[in-house]
């Protein structure tokens, strides 16, 4: 698998994610914002540099403190290319969380679907003893509770795992934390086309859930395609 990350971005995830550079940023500020601490000089670590639209967004918010990690070389090559200097290579999850001291902010985006499912709760433990106290753990990933769930899950050849927001909520609470809340990541409606394309995907949402309903099973309280959850220590 680590040849696979060797190539992540050349293999594909570049080329799919050229032209929404911005539009990211946006989303995690929009989606964000609020749960990032209030003091500029805080701890932040991102395990899962990617292409560092996250780490962008903390710099473009006045962050100062921060620190990208990644098990891909092009990702680190890539970020540092883009003028982001605060990216580290790591082995892996786990040795990289025993060092580096305590955070207030720890951010997994798109990466606990990679994780082995015998590894989730031992990663999430370990980033639980890694937070100060009152500090956050943010995870967002695909939602297989909505109409795409299966792309989401199957559309990397590099994903172990899926989860809904149940599952989700049942591992942050394996791994030590009581004080969380899920959320679907949306997308900014700040224009005319995307307030009525938020207004169909209501419609469709609903009909969705109707589906869950008529096969007498409890519909999910989020379908949108990527959720997330913030787990306060």
């Amino acid at each position: 698998m680590q040849e696979a990350y060797n190539k992540f971005l050349s293999a594909g995830f570049a080329a799919f994610n050229a032209n929404n550079e911005r539009y990211l940023v946006k989303q995690y500020s929009y989606n964000y914002k609020k749960f990032l601490p209030e003091t500029k000089s805080a701890r932040v670590l991102e395990i899962g540099a990617g292409m560092g639209r996250f780490l962008q967004f903390l710099g473009e918010s006045g962050y100062e403190n921060f620190l990208g990690v990644d098990i891909s070389p092009e990702s680190i090559h890539y970020c540092k290319e883009k003028g982001i200097e605060k990216v580290q290579l790591i082995n892996n999850i786990m040795d990289f969380s025993t060092s580096s001291g305590n955070f207030d902010l720890i951010v997994m985006n798109d990466v606990i679907e990679h994780l082995p499912k015998d590894e989730t709760i031992a990663t999430l433990r370990r980033l639980y003893e890694r937070l100060n106290s009152g500090g956050r753990l943010i995870v967002k990933t695909g939602n297989l509770s909505s109409l795409i769930g299966p792309r989401i899950r199957f559309g990397d050849f590099t994903h172990y795992q899926g989860f809904t927001e149940y599952s989700l909520a049942q591992v942050i609470q394996l791994a030590g934390f009581s004080l969380f809340q899920v959320y679907p990541f949306k997308v900014p409606r700040n224009r005319v086309r995307r307030i009525i394309r938020a207004g169909l995907q209501k419609i469709v949402h609903g009909l969705w859930k109707l589906v869950y309903f008529l096969e007498f099973t409890y519909p999910p309280k989020i379908v949108d395609e990527i959720i997330f959850i913030v787990a306060q220590k």
